[in-house]
């Protein structure tokens, strides 16, 4: 049993490195399109970079990491998420459609 447990351990290691090279290669090879990934627009059509966005993508991406390490630290279970991670993230979405929310009345009026 305690095999099973530790080649299943390896195997998730392997298929999420093996997924990170690919993504990696895509992203340095241009495969997937980040152009404009920083950009929003406002109602009537103009950009601009959006601060919104970066700390969207900052937050997520940190709870993503932070929540992979501890899968890889205890992989025979799930751990808990804890809940200033859900607090912050949720608040960092808040800001984000918030910020939307108002671009799209301000553009409209």
């Amino acid at each position: 049993m305690i095999l099973l447990l530790e080649l299943t351990s390896w195997e998730v290691r392997l298929f999420l490195l093996a997924l990170l090279v690919l993504i990696s290669v895509h992203l340095l090879t241009g495969q997937i399109n980040t152009k404009g990934l920083l950009i929003g627009r406002k109602g009537d059509g103009t950009q601009y970079f959006s601060p919104e966005r970066v700390q969207l993508l900052l937050f997520t991406v940190g709870a993503s990491f932070q929540y992979l390490a501890a899968v890889l630290h205890e992989p025979t279970r799930f751990p808990m998420v804890p809940e200033t991670w859900l607090l912050i993230l949720g608040g960092s979405h808040v800001v984000y459609l918030g910020g939307k929310f108002g671009a799209s009345l301000l553009g409209k009026s």
